[in-house]
């Protein structure tokens, strides 16, 4: 057997032991760092809080509140409105003004060539004391600009909270990717 052809008899014995798979698609950078925004600012302030800064325009009276107020204009960057002038002349508040859960991706489908993403995600509800709970603990989980993992702030609520099921599509507008403002909630899955 001429040489080159035994090299690739030995390379085709040791590739077939080994199978090759694409590597997974993976989600771009800027969405998980939206959940992660996001769950950072409804586990520490609550929605009185939230309602208080962005209705009234008042001043942060922490330095807790003022780096919520800082992730939730990031938060707001990042959403696409469906009919930004139509329904009055302002920007609608965040969406984090007037939600209380915890948001975890549980699949998604990729199509970078649209420039298009379809997440699923658990909700996770807060209800008014484990939102309290969290808020309490700002400084154990969230210190030195620190954003804790959705399991991090699931565990230190110390208890199991109610699920509900969302989709969003985010599309990538100018090179960066955006949520759609709508977002679809499931009754029962």
């Amino acid at each position: 057997m001429p040489l080159p052809a035994a090299v690739l008899a030995v390379l085709a014995v040791a590739i077939a032991g080994e199978p090759i798979h694409p590597a997974e698609p993976q989600l771009p950078a800027e969405i998980q760092d939206h959940y992660r925004d996001y769950n950072f600012v409804n586990a520490f302030s609550t929605i009185d809080e939230r309602r208080l800064v962005a209705e009234v325009g008042a001043t942060p009276s922490s330095a807790r509140l003022a780096r919520v107020m800082r992730v939730m204009k990031r938060l707001a960057a990042r959403v696409e409105q469906l009919d930004p002038g139509i329904s009055g002349s302002s920007r609608p508040p965040a969406e984090t003004t007037y939600r209380a859960d915890l948001l975890r991706v549980t699949s998604f489908d990729l199509d970078e060539s649209r420039g298009e993403a379809w997440l699923h995600l658990e909700a996770l509800a807060l209800d008014r004391t484990t939102n309290i709970t969290l808020v309490s603990r700002f400084d154990d989980l969230a210190s030195a600009d620190r954003q804790p993992s959705i399991d991090e702030l699931a565990a230190a609520t110390g208890r199991p909270l109610v699920r509900s099921f969302e989709i969003h599509h985010w599309v990538r507008v100018g090179g960066a990717w955006r949520r759609e403002a709508a977002t679809r909630i499931f009754v029962d899955r």
